[in-house]
């Protein structure tokens, strides 16, 4: 990955507000993915959207990480049939117009 597309974790955690620990507690669960170079912790930005929503989880809703780990194992399957419904919508709209 491109220097460019990362975030030290250290950065990260002033900006926001938050400890180092949490976020070592997510990347622990599994929650989030680090990158380690030279002995410093970095922060994927892609993954920032999903940091912040369990950033906004534990705090604003008080929600732990166990919690947390529960919710996002919820919205992936969510994700993944949304998916799946948009796949079986267009094959049928496939089929429909090939019916006459």
């Amino acid at each position: 990955m491109e220097n460019d597309q990362l975030i030290a974790t250290e950065i990260f955690c002033t900006n926001y507000g938050i400890e180092y620990s949490f976020v070592q507690s997510l990347q622990e669960s599994g929650l989030i993915e680090t990158v380690v170079i030279r002995e410093t912790q970095f922060l994927p930005v892609p993954q920032l959207q999903k940091i912040e929503r369990v950033i906004r989880l534990y705090h604003d809703l008080d929600i732990n990480i166990e919690g947390i780990e529960a919710i996002d194992t919820l919205l992936n399957r969510i994700d993944y049939m949304e998916k799946e419904i948009i796949a079986l919508k267009n094959k049928l709209r496939f089929y429909e117009g090939n019916r006459y």
